[in-house]
């Protein structure tokens, strides 16, 4: 399947944005914290995210352009596990700024969240036609002790180059 690489999911939704809106729905996603974004809510979130389309790239070379008739609202997440549960965990846990992001497009339920928010997101979902996870078999809490686990060895490494081989191998033994 083209939406897994090992235990990962990929999941991919485009939904097209009311005509009017499109300015007011960037400036909310731009407004998103960085740092401490509503998708960290989402536990098994290895990386996700939101994306304006405006219109396709037109190639030059090619006969004819193309263009699409109104803006877009692409959402990406690369995930732990399969899609049913993590939907409905973003459908819960995100609603408040569903109804900001996913209320500005077309066809979205009034509530934004909940069965009907996930029915809409199935309903316009896009197979990933090629899905490579980074960690494909770690879990994002695997990854985040890994990355802890490497921070104190760099630091236990930073502090601890000047000891004496004894005194290194029984604190190493120690921390570790």
């Amino acid at each position: 399947m083209s939406n897994r690489s090992g235990q990962a999911t990929a999941f991919m939704a485009l939904t097209p944005i009311r005509p009017g809106v499109e300015d007011e729905l960037r400036s909310y996603l731009e407004a998103l914290p960085r740092v401490g974004s509503p998708l960290a809510r989402l536990a098994g979130t290895h990386f996700a995210r939101w994306v304006i389309l405006d219109d396709w790239v037109n190639d030059p070379s090619q006969p004819r352009e193309d263009h699409l008739q109104r803006r877009y609202l692409i959402f990406t997440s690369n995930f732990d596990g399969p899609l049913d549960p993590y939907l409905d965990e973003l459908c819960v846990k995100l609603a408040p700024e569903a109804r900001e992001i996913w209320g500005r497009c077309i066809g979205c339920p009034p509530e934004a969240s909940g069965p009907q928010l996930k029915a809409y997101l199935l309903h316009n979902k896009i197979d990933t036609g090629f899905f490579v996870a980074a960690y494909p078999h770690a879990t994002v809490p695997q990854v985040k002790a890994a990355v802890a686990a490497r921070q104190q060895l760099i630091a236990f490494a930073v502090r601890a180059q000047e000891m004496p081989a004894d005194d290194l191998q029984r604190a190493f033994l120690e921390e570790f």
